[in-house]
């Protein structure tokens, strides 16, 4: 349903006039109180607000508090579930460099929530404005269910929202601060390769890793070989990664090295060696990629290849930073550079010691 004046701005009478109830109801749905609504009639007010394109009037709510915070406040939606990124050091990382160049930038978060509070209108309406934000960080865009209306919301988001950055994965043409996925994958998998490895089991992400593991295979002649790499379970990293090393384990013959996806992959296929008598590195090599805080405190230490996390939020905000300033402009994407961290985990360190 849409209003037959289309440039006149949609009200909460409008709203209620089409839900069939009082504006007060409209009022109690839109600001969750301060009495009840039963949730026959919150659908019905719910649907209104989705079908009108009702938006609430932040710059007067603005005006009445005397304040102009908009310009200088932003959000974050991230993809996924809590356990795609509030349980993730990697991630917790990012979250926190996130908050800390805001803080330097003079800027504040005004929330953080994850794609599926941006299906409810009210959340959507009240935190998806430009009187609100004047820019939103989306954290791991691909993991966005794909439902039926996740392409009207992105849309809105575009249409209300000038200044969108992605962390992690692109969406859309909106500019993307990423590390390079191939590179790190390369530079992972070529140094076990440099150390004799040839037959390298891949705990695997399939994403632009899985491009460079194979790539690494190629430039230095060894065939590639699907069985050797498998696929683990985001939902249970932990468990899915402990149970594909026992297979990898099982393996005749046995691959001589690991390379992980990540360091939580690395660390479960450590444990799961460790618990069938086997050694690291002595027995298998392993090397992933993040460099999590934990990677230098287990044993062996853990060669891993170092994402800079905390750039990687600094930059996603100053990309934020220049869309405000050249509004005429689309920012540029930004591609971090990794480096290899050599540890114990590897088997580097263990071979020079021979050698001396």
């Amino acid at each position: 349903m849409v209003p037959e004046n289309k440039k006149r701005a949609v009200t909460q009478q409008d709203v209620a006039d089409a839900a069939g109830v009082s504006r007060g109801i409209v009022s109690y749905v839109i600001n969750n109180g301060p009495r009840d609504v039963a949730p026959e009639t919150r659908q019905r007010v719910l649907a209104a607000i989705r079908d009108l394109g009702y938006q609430p009037n932040k710059n007067a709510q603005r005006l009445k508090l005397g304040s102009e915070q908009a310009g200088s406040s932003l959000g974050i939606i991230a993809g996924g579930e809590s356990f795609n990124v509030l349980e993730r050091p990697y991630y917790d990382t990012i979250l926190a460099g996130l908050f800390e160049e805001a803080h330097r930038l003079g800027q504040e978060v005004r929330f953080f929530s994850f794609f599926d509070a941006l299906t409810d209108p009210v959340f959507f309406n009240n935190n998806i404005h430009a009187d609100e934000i004047s820019g939103l960080v989306l954290v791991l865009p691909a993991l966005f269910p794909a439902t039926e209306d996740f392409q009207e919301i992105l849309d809105k988001i575009a249409e209300r929202i000038p200044n969108v950055v992605c962390l992690e994965e692109p969406i859309r043409d909106w500019p993307t601060v990423v590390f390079d996925r191939a590179a790190a994958a390369r530079l992972a998998v070529g140094h076990l390769i440099s150390l004799g490895h040839q037959r390298i089991a891949y705990l695997s992400i399939e994403d632009e890793r899985l491009t460079g593991y194979r790539q690494s295979l190629l430039d230095h002649g060894l065939s590639y070989d699907p069985q050797l790499v498998l696929a683990t379970d985001e939902a249970d990293v932990f468990e899915s990664t402990y149970q594909s090393t026992v297979e990898i384990i099982g393996m005749h013959p046995r691959p001589t090295a690991i390379f992980a996806a990540n360091d939580e992959r690395a660390i479960s296929a450590m444990a799961a060696l460790h618990d069938r008598g086997l050694r690291v590195p002595e027995d298998v090599a392993i090397v992933s990629i993040d460099n999590i805080g934990i990677a230098g405190m287990i044993r062996p230490g853990l060669t891993t290849v170092d994402v800079p996390k905390k750039r990687m939020a600094a930059y996603a905000l100053q990309v934020l930073m220049m869309q405000k300033q050249f509004q005429n402009r689309q920012a540029a994407s930004v591609v971090l550079p990794v480096q290899l961290v050599v540890r114990d985990s590897c088997g580097a360190r263990v071979r020079r010691v021979g050698l001396s």
